[in-house]
């Protein structure tokens, strides 16, 4: 066992635990890895700005620059990306009211997901 891991009490595992879970589900409602990816860029980009200011846009630059990617062009598709961004960022918004622990536990389950979809979204014999 790690030190990391051996500091993390029972409690602190279960809670990250919980809300990967709870993550998890909410990817599973949406038509696309990369709809998915929006949502998770959008749940991240309030957690930020929420813990770092109104004035750190990291994640909502990285979605802006994901739509160019996806959807260039489509306004279609880039309207249900916004969506999905959109829906990310009022779920935390209605979860959270103030930068906490519950949030660093939120932040860790997203980054865990940002990794699943990264490899979903490179895997070249997966249809999305």
């Amino acid at each position: 066992m790690t030190p990391a891991l051996a500091q993390t009490s029972p409690d602190d595992q279960g809670a990250r635990e919980e809300a990967e879970l709870r993550v998890e589900s909410e990817m599973v409602q949406l038509n696309s890895i990369v709809e998915a990816t929006a949502m998770n860029l959008g749940q991240l980009h309030f957690l930020r700005t929420l813990c770092f200011g109104d004035g750190d846009q990291k994640w909502r630059n990285y979605a802006s620059q994901m739509m160019d990617i996806e959807a260039p062009g489509d306004s279609a598709r880039r309207k249900n990306l916004i969506k999905a961004f959109n829906k990310g960022y009022y779920l935390e918004n209605d979860r959270h009211s103030g930068c906490s622990e519950s949030v660093a536990l939120d932040v860790a389950a997203l980054a865990e997901n940002a990794r699943n979809l990264a490899g979903m979204l490179g895997d070249p014999y997966r249809e999305d």
